[in-house]
């Protein structure tokens, strides 16, 4: 129920957001982007005020004032200047970063311990759920301002308003001062924003300063899908339609995380959720969605003489780029060789994510690990056979040494592609039957490039698994997707099975997971007694449409992939996936060290898993005899207490990351490393579930809720924003933070010992000292050191604000250049360059590292020691690199959770400052430089590159 609430709730305080966006594109006719300022500008504000101490409410009328201020900066641009309104809006939305940057002192402001207007309510609340309560109160709120609103609009001042921006030319006739009308209609719209970025500070429980980014998005999409559903004249249904569009747009958003979506996939549903709206709203006017002519002028374009060589120029400016491109990364480092795997996958589904652990388990227990002596490309064919192609043909044209594909359609792939290129290797794992699709006739007769792991299911074992639970049922349903070779070889063995043993097996197929709802729902119409998944891939993808049919015709679902059954089936009968990877990983890890693919033959994986899943064997009315649950490894069945046998609990753990940021992945690596290693989540029968908001604020807000009202029994952040949004969202759930620079700065704790009472977790601060005093110690006589960081990213504000004592401390001069966006760094760099810096240093800053190969190579043209606190950036052209291993860190975090889950209070664990230290030192560029590194130095390091 949170997630639904929560979605109404930050609808509601986005509405007032939208109504801004309403006013200067409906009623202004230009999408104003000063709203992605002056959002930001309205959270600033409030956050300042409220930590000074100031009433919450009160601090939201100076959130109104500096957006309306903002707002009026532009419509005086644009209406005394005669600039454009959109460009107006972005250089006023520019100007803001600073500005708000000035206000709030630094880019992070908590209000979590600090009174807002959710405190308030709490005091008032009649022990009704917070979120509910919350609701209600803006219901009230929003009926006030919605009638406020439409009543201004309809007010002389508002006529007024409308007219100038429908007619200017009318209403200047009429006497109204154009100029003034728009200058204060745009100061009112942002004044309204301003206020929505201080009610979703409040309610978040932080203020940042790249919360604004994409406001203006979300403000178009919600009116547009408001006024696409309430199409009217009445100015009051107008206004209701902008409060109701706020609100389906962030349903819209909360619906795709009920349903699993991928956060990565998001911003796609939005474009594609209005685009639908429109055209849908347009269909139901009656009006032709397509011009008259529109097919025969399209086609014009293609007959037309210039065609040719419009596309010739773009080809060839194409191919130059991709030329320069090539040249210029190979020729500006040369990096030690190291051997490239990639690594394929059909789509995201959960035995493949444990089948890539596995891999990533058995390649670290024999020396081999990602961005130290191989790397490792993923890729997802998100469900898109077309794209596996893509994605094979890609990795030949990297040259990647070992193609790894998880799943049938990749190794079909790889083995039409790679047939007879000795240079490209391939292991595959992950797969039913490699001999039907012509990788191999017998497990010693196979390509000679290419060898692997298969893991055919138990086939016999479950049918007559079924046979034993239900007597009675004959007629067995299954759904397949007819081009899957996997899925094919599965269903002839059942078939052959089903003849010898008394079953009628009843077959619809599905050649995409958007066709397995009707597929299944054929087969209840056939009258199905039982639903079977055979691991077909395209069925994975779509399984709970397969479910949901089960469920309203309470037939039980039996499957081949044990992990599925947290997803609805009863009972799930299959290879253990994990240990399919795992030693899917020892061959490819005999590959690495020599040995020839030709001489490994296939092998045929024995481990199997037997769940059960009682919670849904009672809603469908099955009754599961207590021998085989007893045969069961794993029993789900949430009427009784947790058994202590091993796999009886089924519980879940939330791996909240907030971007793909290395580090933050590397460090999440270790924790699922750590926690496998140690067998916590096989003895607890824990699951783990990934997600990342992609850096988008608004998105983490939803996850975060999605995640309590799924009532996840444990949750552990990565990152400083995700650490700051969950903390809020939930105060009863075990959480354990890590890979956060300052807890103490963002309001969850005041020192190790006093946090808030669910939450503890792991502090990482960069070494930033112990790097200056090396610099100090490699160059005595060294004066200036350039640094360039973002202001927005509050880790890089940290490590900033350190180096600046360090730097003090050790007689340095630090020449500080800031940037907003990656596209500016080197830029940075070379004004720091000319300012004459002897070294160079990079802490803590995502934006610089983003471009950290860049800044090495324009450092090393100019011969300037370059130091960071990643020890990887040696790789890539640092001299010295000292900071925090993160696959270390990850490895504490997962074993502070590991006291958690074996029952130790959050409250009292303390947190754990923890920093281990890794020096590497890039001895070669030393070298090249004329640096003579002193032998005690290098014995202190962890690794040095010859």
């Amino acid at each position: 129920m949170e997630l639904w609430v929560g979605a109404l709730n930050l609808g509601f305080l986005y509405a007032f957001m939208t109504m801004g966006v309403f006013f200067t594109f409906r009623i202004h006719d230009f999408p104003d982007i000063t709203v992605d300022g002056s959002f930001t500008s309205g959270a600033a504000a409030v956050a300042v005020l409220i930590a000074a101490g100031v009433n919450p409410f009160l601090a939201l009328g100076a959130s109104f004032l500096v957006g309306a201020a903002a707002g009026s900066a532009t419509a005086l641009i644009t209406t005394r200047f005669n600039i454009n309104g959109l460009l107006a809006g972005i250089l006023v939305m520019t100007g803001l970063y600073s500005i708000n940057l000035h206000i709030m002192g630094r880019s992070n402001i908590p209000l979590l311990n600090q009174v807002t207007f959710i405190s308030y309510l709490e005091k008032v609340n009649p022990r009704l759920p917070l979120e509910v309560w919350i609701f209600l109160t803006l219901c009230i709120v929003m009926a006030f301002f919605w009638l406020i609103i439409a009543l201004f609009l309809k007010t002389d001042l508002g006529i007024a308003m409308r007219i100038t921006g429908n007619n200017p030319i009318m209403a200047a006739a009429s006497g109204v001062n154009v100029n003034t009308m728009k200058i204060f209609g745009v100061a009112l719209a942002n004044g309204l924003v301003g206020i929505s970025g201080g009610l979703v500070a409040q309610y978040q429980g932080f203020a940042d300063i790249g919360m604004g980014i994409g406001t203006i998005v979300i403000g178009l999409a919600a009116v547009i899908i408001g006024e696409s559903i309430l199409k009217t004249r009445s100015i009051y249904i107008k206004v209701f339609s902008v409060i109701l569009g706020s609100v389906i747009f962030r349903f819209m958003i909360a619906g795709a995380l009920y349903v699993g979506m991928n956060p990565i996939d998001l911003k796609l549903l939005t474009a594609l959720f209005v685009l639908i709206t429109l055209i849908a709203s347009k269909v139901f006017a009656g009006k032709k969605i397509l011009k008259p002519g529109f097919l025969k002028r399209a086609a014009g374009i293609f007959t037309s003489r210039k065609l040719p060589y419009g596309l010739a120029g773009i080809l060839v400016a194409v191919v130059i780029a991709l030329l320069v491109s090539q040249r210029f990364s190979s020729k500006l480092f040369a990096p030690a060789k190291v051997w490239k795997i990639g690594i394929v996958q059909f789509a995201m589904e959960p035995n493949v994510e444990l089948c890539k652990h596995g891999i990533l388990k058995a390649l670290a227990e024999n020396g081999y690990e990602d961005r130290k002596n191989i790397e490792i490309i993923y890729k997802n064919a998100q469900a898109d056979f077309s794209m596996i192609n893509s994605i094979i043909q890609d990795f030949i044209r990297r040259k990647v040494d070992i193609i790894v594909p998880l799943s049938t359609p990749c190794v079909q792939s790889a083995v039409q592609f790679t047939r007879g290129r000795e240079d490209t290797k391939v292991v595959f794992t992950y797969i039913y039957d490699p001999y039907k699709i012509g990788a191999a006739t017998s497990p010693t007769n196979h390509l000679p490039n290419m060898t692997g792991i298969s893991c055919f299911p138990p086939v016999e074992k479950i049918l007559d698994l079924i046979r034993e639970m239900f007597p009675e049922r004959k007629n067995i349903g299954i759904v397949w997707n007819s081009s899957e070779s996997n899925s094919e070889a599965v269903l002839i063995k059942v078939r052959e099975h089903a003849a010898n043993t008394g079953f009628k097996i009843i077959e619809a197929t599905a050649a995409s997971p958007a066709e397995v709802l009707e597929a299944s729902r054929s087969l209840a119409a056939k009258g199905a007694q039982v639903f079977l998944n055979g691991g077909d891939n395209t069925l994975n993808v779509s399984f709970s449409s397969f479910t949901k049919v089960a469920r309203e015709h309470n037939i039980p679902v039996f499957s081949v992939d044990s992990e599925l059954i947290e997803q609805g089936a009863c009972v799930a009968l299959g290879p253990d996936y994990y240990q399919t990877g795992y030693e899917g990983g020892r061959y490819l890890a005999q590959v690495l060290k020599g040995k020839d693919p030709k001489d490994l033959p296939i092998y045929q994986t024995r481990a199997t898993l037997f769940y059960l899943n009682l919670d849904v064997a009672k809603r469908d009315g099955v009754t599961v005899a207590e021998t085989i649950v007893k045969r069961a490894n794993k029993v789900i069945d949430s009427s009784k207490r947790p058994s202590t046998r091993v796999q009886g609990t089924g519980k879940r753990l939330a791996l909240f990351l907030f971007s793909d940021n290395y580090l933050l992945r590397e460090c999440a690596k270790g924790v699922a490393d750590e926690l496998e290693r140690s067998g916590t989540l096989r003895s607890h029968n824990i699951t783990v579930d990934m997600k990342n908001a992609q850096n988008e604020f608004s998105l983490a807000q939803s996850i975060a809720q999605d995640i309590v009202r799924q009532q996840y029994d444990y949750i552990i952040t990565i990152s400083t924003p995700a650490l700051q949004v969950m903390a809020n969202a939930n105060k009863i759930i075990p959480h354990i933070f890590g890979a956060v620079t300052d807890p103490y700065r963002m309001g969850v704790a005041k020192n190790s010992h006093d946090h808030l009472p669910n939450v503890t977790g792991v502090a990482t601060f960069q070494p930033v000292a112990t790097t200056i005093r090396v610099m100090r110690e490699l160059f005595p006589d060294a004066k200036r050191i350039g640094i360039v960081w973002n202001p927005s990213e509050a880790c890089s504000e940290a490590c900033t604000y350190k180096a600046r004592v360090a730097a003090n401390n050790y007689n340095f001069e630090l020449v500080e250049i800031t940037v907003s966006s990656t596209g500016e760094v080197i830029d940075a760099v070379q004004t720091a360059i000319s300012k004459k810096v002897d070294l160079f240093l990079t802490s803590g800053d995502n934006t610089v590292i983003t471009a950290l190969q860049s800044v090495a190579g324009v450092l090393k043209r100019h011969r300037i020691p370059y130091f960071t606190n990643t020890p990887m950036d040696v790789e890539v052209g640092s001299l010295v690199s000292i900071g925090a291993d993160y696959a270390e860190v990850g490895k504490a975090i997962a074993q502070m959770a590991e006291r958690v889950i074996n029952g130790e209070n959050p409250k009292n664990i303390p947190i754990n400052d923890y920093v281990p230290e890794k020096m590497y030192v890039n001895r070669a560029l030393a070298k090249e430089y004329g640096i003579s590194l002193p032998d005690a130095f290098l014995k202190r390091a962890t690794w040095v590159k010859r």
